[in-house]
């Protein structure tokens, strides 16, 4: 019996190295966001400008995918937070909506001032959402199902860190499905935190 070849052992281990590091960077992410004392980066600054370069990529990526990606962005909204945070929100939700999202499915984001708030609200197509689980999504660690997540390569912590950002802003962020067959997530953000 032959060997398996020492370049695909290789292949493997770097890959294995590639994906505990994504999960030790999100963890230390989502400690460092649940700690009190973060002291956190708090300026104003465009969030529309953000949230359109943030787009791009997954315009992108979503061509190669055949998937309908439409967006609406209030131009011209200013937010007061921490701006590397709320990028990395931006794309923890685009990035969610595009693995789970139908072969050939519809992804939007819609961006818009909402009185004193900003709601951020990102939708997406999916096989199936079960209604039960929607509280569950912003968990630690949860998966709707675990084959999947397995083959797109989640640990079930990106919706978790997304939670950690909005509440360390004063947000709120929820989950919902109208027909069990898309899920829609929204994000609220006070447009000043009473505390700067």
């Amino acid at each position: 019996m032959k060997n398996p070849c020492p370049g695909l052992w290789l292949a493997d281990i770097q890959e294995q190295t590639k994906h505990l590091t994504s999960l030790t960077n999100n963890l230390i992410t989502l400690s460092r966001m649940e700690e009190e004392r973060t002291r956190l980066q708090m300026i104003d600054f465009p969030f529309s400008d953000v949230v359109e370069e943030t787009v791009k990529s997954f315009q992108a990526l979503a061509r190669t995918q055949n998937k309908t990606f439409e967006t609406s962005i209030q131009p011209m909204i200013s937010l007061y937070g921490d701006e590397k945070s709320l990028t990395q929100l931006v794309s923890i939700l685009l990035d969610n909506a595009m693995k789970y999202s139908t072969p050939e499915g519809e992804i939007s984001l819609r961006l818009e001032k909402a009185g004193n708030n900003v709601k951020l609200s990102v939708y997406n197509t999916a096989d199936s959402i079960n209604r039960e689980q929607l509280p569950h999504l912003f968990d630690r660690f949860y998966r709707t199902d675990k084959s999947r997540s397995s083959r797109t390569g989640g640990y079930g912590l990106g919706l978790s860190i997304a939670a950690a950002v909005v509440n360390t802003h004063k947000g709120k962020i929820t989950a919902t499905t109208q027909d069990e067959h898309s899920l829609l997530i929204t994000v609220t953000l006070p447009l000043k935190t009473q505390e700067r």
